[in-house]
């Protein structure tokens, strides 16, 4: 079945509709809703899905998705990424890796937890099982790494955001994604998120095509769920991982199996502890080794279990085996549950942080991140999580606070030069997505130790980046988190903050809330004489007003926004509060004023070679362009516009270059190739949780709506999926004109688009 039916059935019951009710308000008869509900229609026409979310009451974030839903399952195409592949040959594990495909193929089960202690093995069995059922799942498989410090509140967002959607769109949108295609998704370290299993059963009772692969180190205890509990390596299979992994290591071990059975059986045949010795054997010979094995305290992880202490051993004597310097930077790189590059661990221990790295690259205890050198980026280093647990739980009292001083103060320094990067957010973003958890770790010190200056610094220098990704819901708790905080924050930090959370609830389309956030904006900046607050706070409650169709109240607060500007002598923001006001004045209707002041902002950013938004002024000028008739310089506006941004890899600025395209289309009469190109910008801006700002929307909703109408409704939805079915680089050659949009099937047309 699906997911249409349930998605349906379930906003009728919140809204406490009969299916009578519902399809009175919606204007469709009754039998349209109790086939949906039944499961015989797995699609709805477009005006028939946009009668129900109106009946219903959708807000933006479910109306989209249950749009989605709606569209079918056909509309759902998405590439998934490829199974991780680790770099050494799983051994030893044959039996339970049969077993694992039998219950975790399409036609097992449709939960199965790989259990055990950190270490043992889960994930590494896991991917050999993932990637044996790539065929079998048609390539429909995720992984979701889930992330040491994550709340379980955010897990869905996590799921969405390794799905290529967008974090905030939650369980409907792994609906759609899923729709009625078997479908696998591996949650990895599902410990950390035990709270959410809850969710998890919910989303398994909503989709059945979905299908779990978790590991966890206990199991999560939902109805249906297959544990396999993973153990220790029987002997043979010990030895021989261990003998593998000291080879790799360079290590002399010779053959001597008597001496490696032992040294295995001191170690219980647990997998990390055998890799952490092998590590050993380029310093130790076997006999060595096999020494400090035996008389290495064993009491130092008081529990009956042989593995768990098998494993507390086999770390505390790694440690106890470093040089002082080595112990202390394994110390601080426990911070980082992200990962680390050399310039912030050197920020913790000094010039001597690379060599203690290659000391502790040779224990085994830390990894060269494999991302990091095939992308060619700062080297970055990162820890298993059992060896993270292991270095922190025998941490006095908490992190070291001379490390954690330094650890705030250089995710502070680092944040703080967001601002150098305007025109150039790409290369800073990536760099953030390698730092995300490691500056929600800065974050909660913040809340936890009651310091809201620096909560909301750290808050203010992401939240340019949590809008791009998408993670505007966790964006505003933070943000939200620190205003609301006693004793209030430095006075500069909560206009900054509040600055931020209007942004973000603006892109939510919460304009009541991104309103709210400029009345108070601009009450501080009055109150305080602060003329770049106020023309913040100005700047927040013109595009407000332009979202709520005051077109007379957005021109003033955007005039008003510009004035100051000129006064601040800070050429970025005076060109964006030009292109600002001629929004504003395009949304008016004063369409020469719009042209000069978005032209002035194109010449302002061409100086500060700002290419972006150079990009974004001809893409508002094509809008101009569209909005006075004159379709030929829409065309090229558009055009100029989508070359850029799609060379500057920007999505949102592609999207707006193919909706811009599909509307000149529309004008022109070709209902199909617009029908094509708006299902592509609608896929684009689904990938980043985009959407249509309110005055493109307006703007191209006429012309959109007349070649909508002129051709069959069929027609219209066939082209509107082949869009969406589009890689972005063939949507752009289409939109651009290089490669010809096909058409499967032509019916007469009803009459022309007219053109305004």
């Amino acid at each position: 079945m699906s997911s249409l039916p349930w998605l349906l059935r379930s906003h009728r019951e919140a809204a406490g509709l009969t299916q009578e009710e519902l399809a009175a308000r919606a204007g469709v008869s009754a039998r349209t809703v109790s086939d949906v509900e039944r499961g015989l229609r797995s699609r709805l026409y477009p005006d028939t899905a946009e009668r129900f979310v109106t009946a219903l009451g959708l807000p933006s974030g479910s109306r989209e998705a249950f749009l989605q839903v709606a569209r079918g399952p056909r509309f759902a195409e998405l590439v998934f990424p490829r199974v991780p592949e680790p770099l050494t040959r799983l051994v030893g594990r044959d039996g339970e890796l049969a077993n694992l495909i039998r219950l975790a193929a399409p036609d097992g089960g449709r939960l199965v937890t790989l259990t055990g202690l950190g270490g043992i093995g889960k994930t590494r069995l896991a991917l050999a099982a993932a990637a044996q059922l790539v065929e079998a799942y048609r390539r429909r498989i995720a992984v979701v790494e889930v992330p040491p410090n994550l709340d379980g509140s955010m897990l869905m967002s996590t799921v969405t955001a390794a799905l290529g959607t967008t974090r905030g769109a939650g369980r409907d949108a792994v609906a759609m994604i899923v729709g009625e295609r078997p479908t696998l998704l591996l949650l990895d370290a599902f410990e950390h998120v035990l709270e959410a299993a809850g969710a998890v059963e919910a989303l398994l009772l909503d989709i059945p095509a979905l299908h779990l692969l978790v590991t966890s180190r206990v199991r999560l205890g939902i109805t249906g769920e297959h544990e396999i509990a993973v153990r220790p390596l029987a002997p043979p299979a010990a030895s021989e991982l261990f003998l593998e992994r000291a080879r790799e290591a360079d290590g002399g071990v010779g053959e001597d199996p008597a001496l490696i059975a032992e040294i295995c059986d001191q170690l219980s045949g647990f997998p990390l502890a055998l890799e952490l010795a092998a590590a050993r054997t380029r310093h130790l010979p076997l006999p060595a080794l096999l020494d400090r094995l035996r008389f290495h305290a064993t009491d130092v992880l008081a529990a009956d279990d042989a593995g768990r202490r098998s494993l507390g051993e086999a770390l505390s004597w790694a440690v106890s085996s470093l040089r002082p310097e080595e112990e202390s930077a394994l110390r601080a790189a426990a911070l980082f549950p992200g990962g680390w590059g050399l310039p912030a661990l050197e920020r913790l221990c000094g010039a001597g942080a690379l060599d203690a790295m290659s000391g502790l690259v040779d224990a085994g205890l830390v990894v060269l991140d494999r991302s990091s050198v095939e992308e060619h980026t700062e080297a970055r280093w990162r820890m298993f999580d059992v060896v993270r647990e292991h270095v922190l739980a025998h941490a006095d009292d908490g992190p070291d606070e001379a490390f954690a001083t330094a650890y705030v103060g250089h995710y502070l320094e680092l944040l703080a030069s967001s601002t150098e990067t305007m025109g150039r957010e790409r290369d800073w973003f990536r760099r953030l997505a390698t730092e995300e958890a490691n500056v929600r770790t800065a974050l909660r010190w913040a809340r936890e130790r009651g310091d809201t200056d620096t909560l909301l610094r750290l808050a203010g220098g992401m939240w340019l980046y949590w809008q791009a990704v998408g993670a505007l819901t966790e964006g505003r708790m933070w943000l939200e988190s620190g205003l609301a905080a006693q004793p209030p924050a430095d006075l500069q930090q909560r206009m900054t903050a509040l600055w931020a959370l209007g942004w973000l609830a603006y892109h939510q389309g919460d304009v009541r809330a991104a309103r709210s956030a400029s009345e108070q904006l601009g009450s501080l900046a009055t109150a305080h004489h602060d003329d770049a607050a106020r023309r913040n706070a100005a700047t927040l409650s013109g595009m407000a007003a332009i979202a709520e169709d005051r077109t007379d109240d957005a021109v003033r607060d955007l005039e008003g926004a510009l004035s100051l500007a000129r006064e601040l002598d800070r050429p970025w923001i005076l060109a964006t509060s030009l292109l600002n006001l001629g929004m504003a004045r395009a949304a008016a209707e004063d369409f020469d004023g719009a042209r000069d002041a978005i032209g002035d902002a194109l010449r302002h950013y061409a100086e500060i070679d700002d290419q972006r938004f150079q990009a974004r002024c001809r893409g508002y000028l094509g809008l101009v362009s569209l909005s006075t008739g004159d379709l030929s310089q829409a065309r090229t506006l558009f055009a100029q516009s989508l070359r850029a941004f799609h060379a500057l890899a920007e999505p949102g600025g592609t999207a707006e270059g193919l909706s811009g395209l599909a509307a000149v289309a529309a004008a022109s009469g070709d209902a199909r190739r617009a029908a094509t190109l708006i299902g592509a910008a609608g896929r684009l801006r689904e990938s980043i949780a985009g959407s249509e700002l309110p005055l493109e929307r307006r703007t191209m909703a006429r012309h959109v709506e007349l070649a909508r109408a002129s051709i069959d409704p069929d027609d219209w939805a066939t082209a509107l999926e082949r869009g969406r079915g589009l890689s972005l680089d063939v949507a752009v050659e289409q939109a651009l004109g290089l490669s010809r949009v096909p058409v499967e099937s032509r019916r007469p047309q009803h009459g022309p688009a007219t053109e305004p």
